[in-house]
């Protein structure tokens, strides 16, 4: 319907509350945007879940929206900001795979067993890295930010449910990988224990 109207009159129709408009800038922009933020990322989950972030917002701050230059513009750069943010919540999350991996390093083992050891660790580390967008953000939260439930659930706008469920399902996986490994099965009870 609106598939003719110019960047412009979306944009009027959108603060307005339209939301036929915001379907139509979504048809517009969703491809390019997508295209454009799985170049940066290399992840199609997580860059399925930063296009999605980036038109809820769009959404969200509709009635505030200020345009300085175009519509298309606007968007690309919300894309860049939310890709750099990625970008620096992977840079921390790397911050604390090395603090747990110096913590296991100054463990009294055999230099055998220590490499051994930091192996492993490594392993499990990877294998969090490669859990859903979604789910390794919230199983970092809980893990590593040491957040509540409670808390989490608020700061991402997610039930308390849908957290649970994501960190049970980030657990199984991680047991599921590395059940044979009882150096994992230790980091895992000790380190990643399941928080309420």
């Amino acid at each position: 319907m609106f598939s003719s109207y110019s960047d412009n009159q979306l944009v009027s129709l959108l603060k307005s509350d339209n939301t036929i408009a915001f379907n139509a800038i979504y048809d517009r922009y969703s491809k390019m945007l997508y295209l454009f933020i799985y170049s940066k990322l290399d992840a199609a989950e997580i860059s399925k879940d930063v296009l999605q972030d980036l038109f809820v917002s769009l959404w969200e701050k509709r009635h505030s929206l200020v345009l300085q230059t175009s519509l298309k513009s606007y968007l690309y750069q919300a894309a860049r900001h939310k890709v750099i943010d990625i970008y620096r919540k992977n840079a921390t999350y790397r911050k604390y795979l090395q603090q747990l991996i110096e913590h296991f390093d100054e463990q009294p083992h055999s230099v055998a067993d220590a490499v051994d050891h930091k192996a492993r660790t490594q392993e499990l580390f990877e294998a969090i890295n490669h859990l859903p967008g979604r789910m390794k953000e919230i199983f970092m939260l809980s893990r590593f930010e040491n957040l509540s439930i409670e808390q989490i659930s608020t700061q991402l706008g997610l039930s308390q449910q849908t957290v649970k469920n994501q960190i049970t399902k980030a657990l199984k996986i991680l047991r599921n990988n590395y059940a044979q490994t009882d150096m994992i099965l230790l980091i895992i009870s000790l380190i990643l224990t399941t928080r309420g």
